[in-house]
């Protein structure tokens, strides 16, 4: 089979005669029918390689959506034929098959295509991420990329009272408007800017109960400490690919009384809770995840390098301290779809 390999720093290579991976027990094998971009841990992957050690360890190519093609003793939940995406495959989504545990395997509706399915590994990602949202609270997003874009439609689903999100960039944010944000805040980035956000909300005598950092640099975290509330919950969902290490004000943290927690789900009890609840909303009201505002582009696997261009462009890929060459994401773009 043909199947993409990350060999070195920005070093992609396509290999033809690949062996097709067999499903052990509790494992599947997906026939790829897509594979997105993820906008943060593929492009770290490809651009930090060597010089990050996790970038060597992780799955390039994770967001996967295909047909069943067999499955190892022990699987029950999903058979040959059946249409399914992946949370977290244990090879490869960059290849004409993928290997998965049967843990990490959703179960695709006919009516949504490969190329938005591919993208709902962030739904349980979403779900898990924002577990602490309750009916009422007032929430900040940090960051309108494909995982941002997605905790929005999240809480939104969890009956938050009022979503505030914020971006670098206005045609994501348009986006969000559509998809259920309440007010939208476009910024440049800087800590300074990002500290006036929910000064509505402050005249008022409200705060936010909730802040996601959707991003994950030091400067969105520390701006999503300084959102929320007394004893409010900070969420850290952009993970910190490129600034490894975070300082933080634990006196600020003690003084609030905060409550943080992260996006991953820990162990597989966790990973199997979002599942099941992910295919529940996929079942029950698919429609309101608008997946079609963000799946924005697609290519054919032999244009993964075209595509990896394209996402590159973005100035998430630059450390904070670091002057970046791009002011924003690239240019009207969220997923990038590959099919082989």
């Amino acid at each position: 089979m043909r199947r993409y390999e990350l060999v070195g720093r920005r070093d992609i290579r396509l290999v033809t005669d690949a062996p097709v991976p067999e499903p052990g027990p509790g494992q599947v094998l997906v026939r790829v029918r897509s594979c997105s971009v993820c906008n943060r841990s593929d492009l770290a992957y490809f651009h930090y390689y060597g010089l990050r050690e996790h970038c060597a360890t992780g799955c390039y190519g994770h967001e996967i959506a295909g047909v069943v093609e067999a499955t190892g003793p022990g699987v029950t939940r999903v058979a040959a034929g059946q249409r399914v995406f992946v949370r977290t495959p244990l090879t490869t989504g960059y290849a004409e098959y993928a290997l998965a545990r049967e843990i990490a395997v959703g179960v695709l509706p006919d009516a949504i295509p490969f190329e938005q399915g591919s993208l709902l590994q962030l739904l349980p990602l979403a779900v898990h991420a924002t577990r602490g949202v309750g009916l009422g609270d007032r929430v900040v997003i940090v960051g309108q990329g494909p995982v941002g874009q997605m905790a929005l439609r999240m809480a939104v689903r969890r009956g938050a009272a009022h979503v505030t999100v914020v971006d670098l960039d206005e045609w994501r944010l348009e986006r969000s408007r559509r998809a259920g944000a309440d007010a939208t805040r476009r910024t440049d980035g800087s800590a300074s800017q990002l500290a006036t956000i929910g000064e509505e909300f402050r005249g008022a005598g409200e705060e936010y109960d909730v802040a996601i950092d959707a991003v994950g640099t030091p400067t969105t975290l520390n701006a999503s400490v300084g959102l929320v509330r007394q004893n409010g919950l900070v969420v850290m969902l952009g993970t910190h690919h490129v600034d490894t290490h975070v300082t933080v004000d634990l006196v600020t943290w003690e003084r609030k009384g905060l409550r943080v927690h992260s996006s991953a789900e820990p162990v597989d009890t966790a990973r199997a809770e979002a599942l099941a609840v992910a295919e529940r909303l996929l079942r029950h009201g698919a429609d309101t995840l608008r997946l079609s505002d963000l799946h924005t582009h697609t290519y054919a696997l032999d244009e993964l390098p075209k595509a990896m261009e394209q996402l590159s462009a973005s100035r998430s890929l630059y450390p904070d301290a670091e002057r970046a060459p791009y002011d924003g994401p690239p240019p009207e773009t969220l997923k990038v779809a590959i099919v082989p």
